[in-house]
């Protein structure tokens, strides 16, 4: 009984450091600027809160951010200009900024589809 825990508690260690490296890692760092980059699409919008949720998936797995925007935050649609009126549920977006573990702080949002 003794030699089980020990196993116990090295498999969930092991499986928090994989489930938490693996969402962690889906934050990339820009090539050209520097910043944090996700991609994904829209989850939500709350205007009122200048935030949305941007959702990444792939085949294996699904992660949502919290992206906060604000005054300072530069709108693009396909690189040219665009509003924060622009952002629609549903819409694939890469989202440029400083990640801080909980929430992204949108320096650029490009609206791509």
């Amino acid at each position: 009984m003794r030699h089980g825990i020990p196993a116990v508690r090295i498999l969930v260690m092991g499986l928090t450091l994989v489930l938490g490296f693996g969402l962690f890692a889906q934050v990339k760092k820009d090539q050209k600027t520097g910043q944090d980059r996700i991609e994904g699409r829209i989850q939500t919008i709350d205007k009122a809160k200048s935030a949305l949720t941007v959702m990444q998936s792939t085949a294996s797995k699904k992660a949502t951010w919290p992206v906060v925007y604000n005054s300072k935050t530069r709108f693009t649609a396909h690189s040219n200009p665009a509003k924060v009126d622009d952002l629609k549920v549903g819409k694939v977006v890469i989202v440029l900024g400083k990640y801080d573990q909980k929430v992204m702080t949108a320096a650029q949002i490009d609206i791509r589809k």
